[in-house]
């Protein structure tokens, strides 16, 4: 019995939902509004009663997840706040002056300590970090002959080495919470593109650049700067480390690493308003609800359904829609959250393997999104370091076209392999 063909104006109606929000982005509107907004016209387009606007808001907010009975969204939004929180709390105590300091008494090699401070500060997400590490990779290779598109393209590259893996970054929490897949799983994939872009990065960064003197030795003990790094980075090991034993840890977690830290800092009480305040972004918070509200009105519309009907009517091959869908809404934004929380309700289907995720392809998609970003012109940390070195965008872009188009190769072939050995 012949298939009946499906609705052939999904792929101008869900194209069109795609361009208003990227229309949205340009005109500066939050990512999270952009997709509020979007939500309201796939209510117009797939005709679904107007009353699920306010149920959806409902929905989204306060109804648990079927399957671990938490509520995500308000979760979401408590640890994004917590993250902050904690960066606050940190920088307040002096916690990264100190292990700076210390990084150039003991790498000495200025190239390394180049690396280190966007490798480091890239630990802790935050909007444009790649222009607070730019002065610092500027300073450690001053004396170099290295050129300034590569000083940008090495603070640039290195500090966005552990989005892939590090539960930190929002992306990484919404693709998460999206498919329902534990980040560890998510992370056994993606660790080796981190060393694949740690490893590559210091080739193309330093090749043929002459290694500079090495930095003066300060007056400090050796243990004394030992415990300046221990310092800053066990807490976010230990948050790391409690994630990937379990995702219901993270809150308690955070809680517990920013109240030991500000009983050992001493931190008067009289600080703790201001830095409460400090943490608070409404824009990250309309976010999370913006992708999730999103989600679930993509949901009630039956669009992903259709759209995947169509998909297999017209013959059209599931992995290109998996590579080409992210990494478009990656270049397009330049925002990791953005194309997870846009594509990522979208290619759920063709991730399916029986009643769960195919996690090795969820990882192809991630990296495909996440190359997009890298490429992106519009990423607020490509152009923060090209800004501060004083290049052209266009200048730096011939280093990223060596190595950005391995990651969703090496993602691709790691899925194959994984596949293979199941």
């Amino acid at each position: 019995m012949p298939v009946a063909a499906p609705d052939f104006w999904i792929i101008f109606k869900v194209g069109f939902i795609f361009v208003l929000i990227i229309l949205a982005l340009r005109l500066k509107l939050s990512l999270g509004l952009s997709l509020v907004i979007s939500a309201f016209f796939l209510v117009l387009m797939f005709r679904i009663d107007p009353v699920e606007i306010f149920r959806n808001i409902l929905r989204t907010v306060f109804e648990p997840d079927p399957k671990t009975g938490s509520f995500i969204t308000v979760e979401l939004m408590l640890i994004l706040y917590l993250i902050g929180l904690l960066e606050s709390v940190m920088r307040k105590a002096g916690v990264f002056d100190r292990m700076i300091a210390s990084a150039g008494h003991l790498l000495r090699d200025p190239r390394k300590v180049a690396v280190f401070f966007p490798v480091l500060l890239g630990v802790l997400p935050s909007a444009g970090g790649a222009r607070f590490s730019a002065p610092m990779v500027g300073e450690a290779l001053k004396g170099s002959y290295m050129k300034a598109s590569k000083k940008a393209f090495a603070n640039y590259w290195f500090r966005h080495i552990w989005e892939p893996i590090l539960p930190l970054y929002p992306g990484l929490l919404l693709a998460s919470a999206i498919t329902g897949v534990a980040i560890v799983s998510l992370v056994s994939c993606q660790w080796p593109l981190v060393v694949f872009m740690l490893a590559a990065g210091w080739f193309v960064s330093f090749h043929k650049v002459p290694k500079p003197a090495d930095m003066p030795k300060d007056g400090n003990s050796l243990k004394a700067h030992i415990l300046n790094l221990l310092e800053g980075t066990l807490p976010v090991l230990f948050i790391a480390a409690a994630v990937l034993l379990n995702n219901r840890l993270f809150i308690p977690a955070l809680l517990a690493v920013i109240i030991t830290m500000q009983l050992s800092y001493r931190m008067e009480l009289k600080l703790l308003p201001g830095l409460l305040k400090r943490a608070l972004s409404p824009e990250i918070l309309l976010l999370i609800f913006g992708v999730m509200y999103f989600k679930n009105m993509l949901d009630i519309s039956g669009a992903i359904t259709e759209l995947n009907q169509y998909f297999i009517f017209a013959g059209i091959s599931p992995l290109l829609v998996v590579f080409a869908l992210p990494f478009t809404a990656g270049l397009l934004t330049g925002v990791v959250q953005a194309y997870v929380g846009i594509t990522f309700p979208l290619i759920l289907p063709f991730l399916a393997q029986g009643a769960s995720i195919n996690i090795p392809m969820l990882s192809f998609a991630f990296i495909s999104g996440y190359a997009g970003v890298l490429l992106s012109p519009v990423h607020l940390c490509y152009v923060l370091s090209c800004g501060y070195f004083e290049v052209e965008i266009t200048e730096s872009y011939p280093y990223l076209f060596m190595l950005v188009p391995f990651l969703p190769a090496i993602a691709f072939c790691l899925a194959l392999l994984k596949h293979s050995a199941l």
